[in-house]
């Protein structure tokens, strides 16, 4: 088994939060495996401060993803290539640490082609889950809500507040109901983290 130490700073904490939760799921198929094979990554989320104090006992084979926009995360990410760069977010890696970050926001006029982009992305793993369980998508958030944060996506976890937590259609199209500003910025981070689940851990950690 590998572990993933995932390193946020204070403002993003939740999608460290996020993005554990997800490695945790049990959500291959028989013919499928989606993200990595289930049970074979653990994860720790830490604070920087925390990261910081460990530091110097830390072997330089562990892996280590950072998420966030703090000074530490950005110097850390200014020699690392990006494997995915678009819509404002952006993650890559460069031996065994990685960056996953939101370099700027979508405008408003980006938006619905930023929302396209994102849900064609759940598209795939809603499909997967009602393959798998022979279930419909309602029935499986009713269920468990982190099956329905991870089919969500974008919607994921409450980012956007309220009752629209779960509801990755409706919440996502009701601009009107948030400060878009940082509302659109947390739907990219939320977008970026389902993205590298689904296509990006898998090749940093050499699985």
């Amino acid at each position: 088994m590998k572990k993933l130490i995932i390193v946020c700073d204070e403002k993003h904490r939740k999608y460290g939060d996020y993005l554990s939760q997800l490695i945790s799921l049990e959500d291959d198929t028989e013919d499928c495996v989606v993200g990595i094979k289930d049970g074979e990554v653990a994860t720790q989320v830490w604070s920087e401060k925390e990261y910081q104090s460990n530091a110097p006992q830390i072997s330089s084979s562990q892996y280590i993803l950072f998420i966030g926009e703090s000074k530490l995360i950005k110097e850390k990410g200014l020699h690392m290539k990006a494997v995915f760069s678009k819509y404002g977010m952006r993650y890559g890696w460069l031996g065994k640490q990685a960056i996953l970050t939101v370099e700027e926001s979508i405008s408003v006029k980006e938006y619905d082609e930023f929302l396209n982009f994102a849900l064609d992305n759940q598209a795939d793993i809603e499909r997967l889950v009602e393959k798998k369980e022979n279930k419909s998508f309602v029935d499986k958030v009713k269920e468990n809500p982190m099956v329905g944060a991870k089919v969500a996506g974008i919607a994921a976890l409450g980012v956007l507040g309220g009752a629209v937590g779960l509801s990755p259609i409706i919440g996502l199209k009701i601009k009107r109901t948030i400060d878009l500003k940082k509302g659109i910025r947390e739907q990219q981070y939320s977008c970026a983290i389902i993205k590298f689940y689904l296509e990006g851990l898998s090749a940093f950690l050499g699985m």
